[in-house]
């Protein structure tokens, strides 16, 4: 009996050693807003912030070496509909150790990632977003598909390069697609810069940002320029700033485009208050103006939302 119990206790010892060794992390974002969108008149339920359901995890190979996964999956709670795309959000494997972390599947550009999406202060957001006038001008993707990414991290500093195949859905069929980006994070300090190419030959674009977090306000600029599929030229900025009231922030933050296809400029000015009810919860309410030659139908949007992350 002693023995049985002995083997039992080495058993489970070995097997809380291996379970140790992996984890799988399971999250999510439910969203839903009431308002009405700019260039809309319709009053509605809507999901700007994108809801998701995600897995996770690594698995410790030793000697340093890890596998990696990731997969999301996106839908619309107002009416419990899936993207088209099942794992819309991405879908990748990758190997890290001390030579950094590769990645292969669907994800996001790293431009996009590391500099573009860290300017707004709506983070993209809300009817108040600003990144797609401000940061997503030119030949800018929000992700590649059959792409390899490789990223190093030391000291603050992160770099990035990837490359993905000549699909039609990275932006052309003539050549390989890919995206350069590093950013510096240390303290109240970001700032990043990065460059991608689609594979079409016009397809390019530039962006730069940073913000600097002062205690009483983060404040944020970022610009953008490039050069679309067609050969049309593109190009904005966007000014924002993040102020902690009470238990929320005050958001605000302006974004100015130019594209030279259409004469003129479209910009935006977005404003809101996000309040924490919890570390995961919160509520929400912002409003969005649209103006210049670019912008048609109404001027205005909004919305009043709650937020919960798991």
């Amino acid at each position: 009996m002693k023995k049985s119990l002995l083997a039992l206790a080495v058993l489970g010892a070995f097997a809380g050693a291996a379970s140790a060794q992996s984890s799988v992390t399971i999250y999510g974002k439910l969203n839903i807003e009431a308002g009405k969108a700019v260039a809309s008149t319709d009053k509605s339920l809507m999901d700007v912030a994108g809801s998701r359901l995600g897995f996770r995890g690594v698995e410790d190979l030793g000697g340093g070496l890890k596998a990696t996964f990731g997969m999301e999956h996106r839908f619309s709670p107002q009416d419990g509909q899936a993207n088209a795309r099942f794992w819309n959000g991405y879908s990748k494997v990758g190997l890290q150790g001390n030579f950094g972390h590769i990645q292969m599947g669907r994800d996001y550009v790293v431009g996009f990632l590391m500099v573009q999406n860290q300017i707004d202060p709506f983070g993209g957001d809300t009817q108040a977003a600003l990144r797609g006038v401000g940061m997503l001008q030119g030949g800018a993707r929000v992700r590649y598909e059959s792409q390899i990414e490789y990223h190093l991290a030391a000291n603050g500093f992160n770099l990035a390069a990837q490359v993905a195949d000549s699909l039609a859905g990275n932006g052309g069929v003539d050549g390989k697609a890919f995206a350069l980006a590093a950013n510096y994070a240390a303290g109240p300090l970001f700032v990043g810069l990065a460059y991608e190419n689609g594979s079409d030959d016009d397809d390019k674009q530039v962006s730069f940002g940073a913000r600097y977090n002062f205690g009483f306000a983060t404040l944020s600029a970022g610009l953008s320029k490039g050069t679309n599929a067609a050969g049309v030229d593109g190009k904005g900025w966007l000014i924002g700033a993040n102020v902690p009231v009470g238990a929320g922030d005050f958001k605000i933050g302006f974004a100015n485009g130019d594209n030279d296809a259409v004469a003129g400029k479209y910009k935006k000015i977005g404003i809101g208050y996000h309040y924490n009810l919890s570390k995961r919860t919160k509520v929400f309410a912002d409003y969005a103006k649209v103006s210049g030659d670019e912008a048609v139908g109404p001027k205005t949007g909004y919305d009043f939302g709650i937020q919960h992350n798991f």
